[in-house]
């Protein structure tokens, strides 16, 4: 892993769509459309997070887009500039959005991941997730299947992980 960026985590804001959707173009072989992220920011189960530079605040170098259903925390989109990756900026996302569905009472988490996509399956594992199926086919245009993950968000799981502070700049409790 490369030296750490300095990062501010925060909520996405509509006027953040236009650099999330180059992140998203950039790293994704079938990339969501701006729709999409316009429809997230409005959904009342939706949350998506930005990653922005501490040296410039401005500059957005990731996202995170996640839904909170009853005790779950759904992940559906998890990229970083491909120019700044493996700096940790990645894992803070995930952190800072698993500390949010945890004070939202959230228990578990789940995702899909590429089969091919190694290294994000590394970092789900190197948190805590665990393999727990296969949706064959799963996207579409690649044919290709996803692995589906799973994390028991366990009081001990809490202790390891999460900071007493928050990682979501504006949000006030802990989980």
């Amino acid at each position: 892993m490369s030296a750490s960026l300095p990062i501010v985590i925060e909520p996405a804001r509509p006027e953040d769509v236009p650099a999330v959707l180059e992140i998203e173009r950039a790293s994704h072989v079938d990339p969501w459309r701006e729709s999409f992220f316009v429809e997230e920011l409005e959904r009342p189960q939706a949350l998506m997070l930005v990653a922005r530079q501490g040296t410039d605040v401005r500059r957005i170098v990731g996202y995170i887009c996640v839904w909170l259903v009853a005790d779950e925390v759904q992940i559906f989109n998890l990229a970083v500039d491909p120019a700044l990756r493996r700096r940790g900026i990645g894992r803070q996302l995930l952190l800072a959005a698993l500390q949010h569905a945890c004070q939202r009472n959230a228990r578990v988490a789940l995702l899909e991941v590429r089969r091919s996509n190694h290294a994000a399956q590394r970092l789900y594992h190197s948190l805590g997730f665990r393999s727990c199926g296969v949706r064959p086919n799963y996207y579409e245009g690649l044919r290709e299947p996803a692995v589906l993950m799973e994390l028991e968000m366990d009081r001990g799981w809490r202790t390891r992980w999460l900071n007493a502070k928050s990682l979501i700049r504006s949000e006030k409790r802990s989980c």
